[in-house]
């Protein structure tokens, strides 16, 4: 209830208010003043019609201004066409008739004359330019062969120039091929020989028997300088004919040769290495060539133990070999090999009794 008396209480207040503030009279004038805009809308409203009108006006005045103006231009070319109809026919009738027949003939013949003349021309022209466009493209070729060869003098000046280097270098690798094939010849020779004179002094000091007098390396020679090979063969000599060792001899000569031969290699091209291995050197020799044997043995020993690089290493199962040795006091002592019980390997070193 009392809420409801406030709220009497405020909208009396604004009531008392708005006669105080004298409201009720701007409410007038404003009513007053709605009227007068109303009415001056309707003016408004009514020019606007007005010159709607008026611009409708001008359309239609517009419209049918542009046709007049299409009639006017239409008449204007018509009259303008029949003036130039007009002159043409005068000029026509002013023609002769039968100098324009006699013209129209010669024109006609003409006419197929330099048709014919013109289709050759035409035809010639397709052929200049078919072969101005292969000439083109020739052009182009060479124009291109020119930029390849633009420095081809001097590009043949520097080829000639490696040609003749060329020749003067293979010349001179022939000579010196030629002087070094000679030199290894010369060499190749006097080393066999060498080797043949040491083979023919060994065999003479260990071979006891008399049917052969020494024994020598032949080498044949096969192919060309570029391509030469050498086949060897071992001959012996007996009064100075030679035949081939090869299924001539026996088991004992072949190992006493095949030992020499070492023997004689090694002295003429192992000087350097001093190193030289026999291994079982008595197989298939008697008793007189195992001692031999051992002689020469002893005399290479005796010759080259002066040198520091020398070294003799010999390994055989001959106990009597290795005694006939040690009986010339060339070495002190040698290496054992055994098996202990256990068959392991043992090396002794033993002195010669």
């Amino acid at each position: 209830m009392n809420a409801r008396i406030d709220k009497l209480t405020a909208v009396h207040k604004e009531v008392e208010r708005y006669a105080r503030d004298k409201r009720d009279r701007s409410l007038d004038d404003c009513v007053v003043k709605i009227q007068q805009c109303k009415e001056e809308q309707g003016e408004a409203n009514t020019k606007i019609q007005d010159c709607r009108d008026a611009i409708k006006a001008i359309e239609k005045e517009i419209n049918e201004a542009g046709a007049s103006q299409t009639n006017l231009r239409e008449n204007l070319r018509v009259r303008k066409l029949q003036k130039e109809i007009v002159d043409i026919q005068s000029q026509i009738d002013s023609y002769d008739v039968e100098e324009a027949a006699k013209a129209k003939r010669n024109f006609q013949e003409q006419w197929d004359k330099k048709k014919d003349k013109l289709d050759r021309l035409n035809k010639a022209v397709h052929t200049l330019e078919g072969e101005m466009g292969s000439l083109e493209s020739q052009r182009k070729v060479l124009e291109e062969d020119i930029k390849e060869f633009k420095d081809v003098n001097k590009m043949y000046t520097e080829q000639l120039v490696k040609v003749k280097i060329s020749d003067m270098a293979n010349n001179d690798l022939e000579k010196y091929a030629k002087a070094l094939d000679n030199a290894i010849m010369k060499y190749h020779s006097l080393k066999m020989e060498e080797v043949n004179d040491t083979m023919k002094h060994l065999w003479n000091k260990t071979y006891q028997g008399t049917d052969i007098d020494g024994i020598k390396i032949r080498s044949d020679v096969e192919g060309g300088a570029s391509k030469r090979s050498y086949n060897y063969r071992v001959v012996m000599t007996k009064d100075q004919v030679e035949m081939d060792m090869r299924g001539r001899c026996s088991a004992g000569q072949k190992m006493l040769a095949s030992i020499i031969i070492r023997l004689a290699l090694s002295d003429s091209f192992g000087q350097n290495c001093g190193i030289l291995a026999l291994d079982e050197p008595t197989n298939a020799l008697d008793t007189e060539n195992i001692d031999a044997l051992a002689e020469s043995l002893v005399d290479i020993i005796n010759e080259r133990k002066s040198h520091s690089n020398f070294q003799l290493i010999i390994i055989t199962h001959d106990e009597t070999f290795l005694k006939k040795l040690g009986q010339n006091d060339v070495m002190e002592y040698y290496w054992r090999v055994t098996r202990d019980a256990r068959q392991k390997s043992v090396i002794e070193r033993q002195r010669f009794r």
